[in-house]
């Protein structure tokens, strides 16, 4: 039996004391397709969803539950919390959006030159963690008909003529597509693909 140390940190003495809500491993593309409707299109037929790919921050945002003095908790994509504190105009929206009885974790992108979350995936709800559901169920539950200047919940896109429509209109903060497996359960890297635009995104 392997003996402890006593010089070593535990819960009781770390001079950080643990997050009250620990971040959530997320989803993260590993394989890419061409921005060609032909290789879209395939992917759209085995139940799969496209949405835009924002070139912002990857944030994954813990909201308290009501009636609790605490603070959003606001996780970059490894792990660790974002420096920029989360504005109040924002923090507001969070609270009116996606608060509940216990934490909810959201997972979105922050572009925080323009105060803005564009949300896409909900990890936990309820104070339960969602690994046992899909992304159709997971999104179901976000809000998606509401007006905020700070706050967005992306759409999905489910044919490859919109797909490749929104190509010529999208906004500059856009860099591409992501396309994700709606009937996959979990967060596995495998039910979501990246699809990058020419002249767009951080290797451009």
């Amino acid at each position: 039996m392997k003996s402890h140390n006593i010089n070593e940190p535990t819960v009781f003495t770390r001079k950080k004391p643990l997050s009250p809500s620990r971040f959530i491993r997320p989803i993260h593309p590993k394989t890419a397709i061409l921005p060609q409707y032909d290789a879209i299109d395939r992917v759209l037929k085995m139940d799969w969803v496209g949405q835009y790919k924002i070139h912002g921050h990857r944030t994954q945002i813990h909201i308290p539950p009501k009636g609790q003095e605490l603070e959003p908790i606001a996780y970059n994509r490894h792990g660790q919390i974002h420096k920029k504190a989360i504005a109040t105009e924002i923090k507001n929206e969070l609270f009116r959006l996606f608060q509940g009885d216990h934490w909810n974790v959201i997972d979105c992108e922050w572009i925080k030159g323009q105060s803005k979350l564009y949300v896409f995936d909900v990890l936990k709800w309820n104070g339960r963690i969602l690994s046992g559901l899909n992304y159709q169920d997971r999104y179901a539950l976000l809000p998606r008909v509401y007006r905020s200047e700070h706050c967005e919940t992306l759409a999905i896109f489910t044919t490859a003529s919109k797909c490749m429509e929104v190509m010529e209109s999208a906004p500059e903060y856009v860099e591409g597509l992501v396309f994700r497996s709606m009937f996959t359960k979990g967060f596995q890297d495998t039910s979501i693909i990246r699809c990058r635009w020419p002249g767009r995104g951080p290797h451009a």
